[in-house]
């Protein structure tokens, strides 16, 4: 059995799992602090501020804004402390999904997590971009224990615990971590690069439950299932008295309730009877810091005040903190392009985007390649109109995934495209593929009533027959175990190949913009920060320099063109 860490401000004392904690007589209210999902923006970064976003406070709806960032995150837990606050917690993936990451493996970010105060984190599925070495590193003396009790690594590993108790004053909270048994798709594989063994979430958090109820006042899961998953989670179990949840980036406006307790085998098996859990989820990115607001009564929960509190470009940043994060910031580099609209990397229809179509138009033209996949979840931004900075490309193409170039047979690529056509049709009936050189058209109702005849895949007019011969470009992760390609397994050529090296490579060879004008207004009123990531200047830059700079820069458009379109 793994050991229990007790956790408390600023004091670490490791406990025998059979110690009694001394509690204090429950409270009638008790505040959480949460976030999930910040995937290493440490930095604010431009949004565009949606219609919820607008009404939460973030920015005015339809502008593009600078949110987020640690050095905000940092004033909002001080303010938020301040007015009663009592612990922050974290559902994971705190790594992974900025330049800062790759520069520095995510001691950045766990080193700072720690210096802001954060109490404990559930194990993301990024977190595992890092080797089983390298998390042992990072995590070993980390500030903050990181928790997942349905994945158990081996005996040798420190670095991951089942749960915590944290204290909020004299009150004993438990803690117990709850990863994702699925993602990446390798983790299931018996023996997968972390030595981490996945067992069955719900009796794995039942387990831990059991062994805080007698020493902890509440217990909250920490979870990074998804919406559906924390669900699952607790009908399956007994006793969660609030789950903070992530990965799906969800952002819940009211707590969302699930019964406990939820079958007739679990009441007899227990004892128990059903209760409303509340969840709530954070989004991503650190857009906001989540305010959780318990109303207890013998310690139950009676009622959640959930406040989602935006870090908006009108909250002043800590200055502590953004003098820390001075020594870590790119190098500046000076424009990459032009681009006259915005290329987006969804659509309403949930076929292929504009922003999809450009990247692996632009991996086919470089692998010369018949056919490229790539996977939608690999865009993670848009990119908008205007100047194109370094910035915006490793933020939208943050996961440097290895390529394959392999051949395939048409019944191959087929059997490989029927698990997708069917992923996507269960997920939204939004694909999760992005492609070049192959058009596909799913049914999704078909697909989801596990009809043969849900989907069709052809190159131009013809669709594809089992005794083609294709070549193919895809990123490693759909060839991973449990993946839609995983049958593919090590066979084919690695690639020296990433996304944004084939953007760039792209844009060399674009067309040059003949008139500067709308370029040069635009760097002329960009923020400080934009300023400072391209010049290494604040702003604004006289009109000379930005007209300087905008003529002859490359400009590059995207589009649809139908080549995967989901139906119903």
């Amino acid at each position: 059995m793994r050991g229990k860490l007790e956790w408390g401000w600023g004091v670490v004392a490791l406990a025998c799992s059979g110690s009694p904690v001394a509690t204090a007589p429950p409270p009638s209210e008790l505040t959480f602090l949460h976030t999930s999902d910040v995937h290493s923006r440490l930095w604010p970064f431009r949004d565009r501020i949606s219609t919820v976003d607008a009404d939460l406070g973030l920015g005015a709806e339809g502008e593009l804004e600078e949110v987020g960032g640690a050095a905000r995150l940092a004033t909002r837990l001080a303010e938020a402390r301040r007015d009663g606050a009592a612990l922050w917690l974290d559902s994971g993936d705190l790594l992974e999904g900025a330049p800062v990451f790759g520069r520095y493996g995510g001691a950045v970010e766990v080193q700072l997590w720690g210096a802001l105060g954060v109490d404990a984190m559930a194990l993301g599925n990024h977190e595992l971009s890092l080797s089983a070495e390298a998390l042992q590193r990072l995590f070993a003396d980390a500030r903050f224990p990181v928790l997942a009790a349905n994945l158990l690594p081996s005996a040798s590993s420190s670095w991951l615990l089942p749960s915590v108790i944290v204290f909020a004053g004299r009150t004993a909270v438990g803690v117990v971590g709850c990863g994702n048994g699925g993602s990446p798709p390798s983790i299931t594989a018996a023996n997968n690069p972390w030595g981490l063994s996945v067992v069955d979430a719900a009796a794995a958090v039942q387990s831990s439950i059991d062994e805080l109820a007698s020493r902890t006042e509440l217990v909250v899961a920490l979870s990074h299932l998804g919406l559906e998953g924390d669900r699952d989670l607790i009908r399956a179990t007994s006793g969660i008295d609030l789950v903070l949840g992530g990965h799906q980036h969800t952002l819940t406006l009211e707590p969302e309730w699930e019964k406990d307790c939820a079958t007739r085998e679990l009441q007899r098996a227990r004892g128990c009877s059903p209760r409303r859990v509340p969840i709530v989820h954070s989004g991503a990115y650190g857009r906001y810091l989540s305010r959780v607001e318990l109303r207890l009564r013998a310690g139950e929960v009676t009622g959640v005040t959930l406040t989602h509190v935006p870090l908006s470009a009108r909250v002043a940043p800590d200055p502590a903190t953004s003098a820390h994060l001075e020594a870590y910031q790119s190098p500046p580099e000076s424009p990459l392009g032009y681009l006259p609209e915005r290329i987006a990397r969804g659509t309403a229809h949930g076929g292929d985007s504009a922003l999809g179509n450009l990247v692996t138009d632009a991996i086919q033209e470089w692998t010369g390649a018949d056919v490229v996949l790539l996977n939608s979840s690999g865009l993670r931004d848009d990119l908008e109109a205007g100047p194109l900075l370094a910035g915006d490309l490793e933020l939208a193409f943050p996961f440097e995934e290895p390529w394959r170039l392999v051949w395939l047979s048409g019944r191959e690529l087929r059997a490989g495209l029927h698990r997708t056509a069917r992923k996507s049709a269960s997920r939204g009936c939004e694909t999760s593929v992005q492609v070049a050189g192959l058009w596909l058209r799913v049914h999704c109702d078909a697909c989801r009533e596990e009809l043969t005849a849900c989907w069709r895949a052809g190159r131009g007019d013809t669709e594809l027959a089992d005794t083609e011969r294709l070549l193919v470009a895809l990123p490693r992760y759909l060839t991973l175990p449990g993946a839609d390609f995983d049958a593919l397994g090590e066979v084919g050529t690695d690639l020296a190949l990433s996304v944004s090296q084939t953007l760039r490579r792209r844009l060399a060879r674009a067309p040059r913009l003949l008139e500067p004008r709308d370029c040069a207004l635009d760097l002329e009123r960009a923020s400080p920060a934009r300023c400072a990531e391209a010049f290494g200047i604040s702003c604004p830059i006289s009109a000379a320099l930005a007209e300087h700079v905008c003529r002859g820069l490359p400009s590059i458009q995207g589009a649809r063109d139908g080549r995967v379109e989901m139906r119903p």
